[in-house]
């Protein structure tokens, strides 16, 4: 009897075991249902994460979009304001033009007065020995009382030549000095040629007063002007061979018949390379009714307020006591330890 009951009991263990062992017995535990939980979790986050993944992939990309957009839109911008900007210049640069052309014709004028390597336009007309004058000035050796800034000064004559001229030169080779000569070209004749050509060789420079010195038709308007340099610019480059570079406007480049045209007048000559000279010194030899003394005073109160001063004076046939008062007035000068040159080298 208890041989059945333990084999009883044996069969029963071994059932229970069984089940046991392929997991029939018991309900699920909390373990495993916390692992079913968290794959249920990872799932989702995972479903989430994708989701989340291609919602920001959307975002950037659209930002990207966007963004290439906005630039595609800049560089349109910018490009159709290059084109409006290059639009504007070149309607302002014809506006410019056609402004020159109506108002300023006078510079189509005497395409052959132009100095050479100084003028602001291409020179095609100007001869190649047109630069005669400027070898001249380039070859004539630069003093160190320039370079160091010694007193220097420089007399100026308008009105020549004349017979007064030739005693001025005498006084001027005595002192060994350099002198500049403001011609009017008109009162130029042929028995003064050689008389120029001399003057030049001698170191002294030849420059255009005028051809007419009527201030009243010369001042009229630019052309005007224009044409009256003209015929002394041609006068003198046919005496001396050379191309005169510097002149002085008669009555100088303020007087009251400029009013209104100095600016252009300046310009246009500037332009076509020419310089121009004006005085801080008078010696109002021309003026009223000077004396030999008043020439003097004129000259020796003033000079020294300049270590470069230029001095006008004048040499025309009315002009004797210029002569006369400027042995006295070079010398006085030398002794307060003034040097003397010629002002295209100022």
């Amino acid at each position: 009897m208890e041989k059945k009951v333990i084999f009883v009991l044996v069969i029963i263990l071994l059932i229970i075991m069984g089940k046991m062992c392929r997991g029939e017995l018991f309900e699920p535990t909390m373990q495993q249902e916390t692992t079913e939980d968290t794959a249920i979790e990872r799932t989702t986050e995972m479903e989430e994460s994708i989701v989340t993944d291609k919602e920001e992939f959307a975002k950037q990309e659209k930002q990207t979009n966007s963004g290439k957009e906005e630039t595609i839109k800049e560089e349109t911008i910018k490009e159709e304001t290059k084109e409006t900007t290059k639009k504007k210049t070149k309607e302002t640069t014809k506006d410019a033009s056609n402004k020159i052309a109506q108002s300023e014709d006078y510079m189509e004028l005497y395409p052959d007065m132009y100095v050479k390597k100084q003028a602001k336009i291409p020179l095609a007309t100007v001869d190649e020995d047109v630069l005669g004058f400027r070898k001249y000035m380039m070859s004539y050796p630069i003093q160190n009382a320039i370079q160091n800034k010694k007193k220097v000064a420089y007399l100026t004559f308008d009105d020549g030549p004349s017979e007064n001229t030739i005693k001025v030169l005498e006084i001027l080779r005595k002192h060994n000095i350099k002198a500049t000569f403001f011609m009017i070209a008109e009162t130029i004749t042929p028995d003064q040629y050689e008389l120029i050509q001399e003057m030049i060789k001698e170191g002294h420079t030849i420059g255009i007063h005028t051809y007419s010195h009527n201030y009243r038709q010369i001042y009229s308007s630019v052309k005007a002007y224009l044409e009256d340099f003209y015929l002394a610019y041609k006068k003198i480059y046919e005496v001396t061979g050379m191309q005169p570079t510097i002149f002085r406007f008669p009555g100088g480049s303020y007087n009251c018949y400029m009013k209104g045209m100095r600016e252009k007048v300046i310009d246009e000559m500037n332009r076509r390379g020419f310089n121009y000279y004006d005085w801080q010194v008078s010696a109002e030899d021309s003026v009223g009714n000077p004396s030999r003394a008043s020439i003097t005073r004129n000259v020796l109160k003033d000079f020294k307020k300049y270590q470069k001063p230029i001095i006008l004076m004048h040499d025309s046939s009315i002009n004797a006591l210029t002569v006369q008062a400027l042995d006295i007035i070079i010398q006085t000068m030398k002794e307060e330890g003034y040097e003397f040159d010629t002002v295209d080298r100022r």
